[in-house]
């Protein structure tokens, strides 16, 4: 199945995946790194205000706010805004493009975390986007996000037609409904390694518990993998100083195919 023959958005309104991501991302921090203890203790150096970019549902801004500390989220989903606002109803929250946005005002650290810049699947994207973030910055701020460094065995033309399903979830109960789950199936990948872009089927399904399918839901990730070099050259051009990279949260030092987590000053 092609990536025009499905939803062209990854996050749609009403769907299973916004409904579950809050539940997949906590599963997803007891699995590998946690991201939210970093990107807090950022956020405490700083001292505020903050502006998260890709902010989605309103985990890391929320944990920010809970320490006290000024924070405002941007996404360009409005479903998973929609989320964060319910969860959150007393902070800011903003829907825009983060390759294309102005608030008119200036803040002490951005942030991008859980991969979110990579959703820019252009060069032009990527760079506007550092451009914005540079502009949103105090001088002296801070911009930090965290990208996946490319296993280049996984990004040859021919892509990977293997799907991999995900443990059950539970879906949220409603009352004197029967007990649901929902299913994850990773499906097909296609590369480009041309554009750097790679566009991942993603099946959600929620089924009983005897299997049945009640709904299905097809949808695709698309992102562009960015190489160490490519990412020091954009921060530089965006007018970036100081640039640190470590591949976990914990500090460890650049490490091929682990993470990019980037830290760099706005002078």
């Amino acid at each position: 199945m092609t990536p025009s023959a499905l939803s062209d958005s990854f996050y749609p309104a009403g769907g299973l995946n916004v409904a579950s991501y809050d539940l997949r991302a906590d599963l997803d921090r007891r699995l590998f790194e946690d991201p939210i203890p970093f990107y807090g203790e950022q956020a405490r150096q700083s001292g505020g205000p903050v502006l998260e970019l890709g902010c989605g549902t309103g985990r890391v801004a929320g944990a920010i706010a809970d320490m006290g500390i000024a924070v405002e989220g941007l996404d360009l989903s409005e479903p998973m805004l929609a989320r964060a606002r319910r969860k959150y109803p007393d902070l800011v929250w903003h829907q825009g493009d983060m390759s294309d946005f102005d608030l008119g005002r200036k803040f002490a650290l951005v942030i991008i975390p859980f991969r979110g810049f990579q959703e820019l699947t252009s060069v032009a994207q990527q760079r506007a986007c550092l451009a914005r973030a540079f502009d949103h910055l105090r001088p002296g701020g801070r911009l930090v996000l965290d990208l996946i460094d490319p296993d280049l065995r996984y990004c040859l033309p021919e892509g990977d037609l293997e799907t991999v399903k995900l443990p059950l979830f539970p879906m949220p109960p409603t009352a004197g409904a029967p007990e649901h789950f929902l299913r994850i199936t990773a499906m097909e990948r296609y590369n480009d390694p041309l554009t750097q872009r790679f566009d991942e089927h993603w099946r959600f399904e929620e089924v009983t518990r005897m299997g049945e399918v009640i709904r299905c839901e097809d949808c695709w990730h698309r992102m562009r993998w960015v190489h160490r070099s490519e990412m020091a050259l954009m921060l530089e051009l965006a007018g970036f100083v100081s640039l640190k990279e470590q591949s976990s949260f914990a500090g460890d030092p650049p490490k091929y195919a682990a993470n990019q987590i980037w830290q760099a000053r706005r002078p």
